[in-house]
């Protein structure tokens, strides 16, 4: 028997090039999506939450990833008391990813 392709280096390497071959496909920016972040504002927190929302897909959209979004957490929302222009208004902030 050939003592360098002994049978536990060959397991070894398939070990090896399987793992090699999973972490290559789990972390491929390819099938990742990213986070895209909205802000938004309005005289309701239902207003700001959907302009937060529009402002996330437009941000997708430009980077090409035109498919369905889903929320990444629950919506951030701010009510302001004192806003110098509005006086009392609701500000939103939403994380998604979205499909390509």
């Amino acid at each position: 028997m050939n003592p360098r392709w002994s049978w536990r280096t060959g397991t070894g390497l398939a070990a090896s090039a399987g793992a090699t071959a999973l972490v290559m496909l789990v972390a491929s920016p390819a099938t990742a999506s990213p986070l895209f972040c909205g802000a938004g504002r309005g005289l309701t927190a239902q207003v700001a939450v959907q302009g937060a929302l529009d402002d996330a897909q437009n941000s997708a959209q430009s980077e090409g990833f035109y498919g369905p979004c889903t929320l990444s957490g629950e919506p951030q929302i701010f009510e302001v008391f004192d806003d110098p222009y509005f006086g009392h208004i609701f500000r939103a902030q939403v994380t998604v990813t979205c499909q390509a």
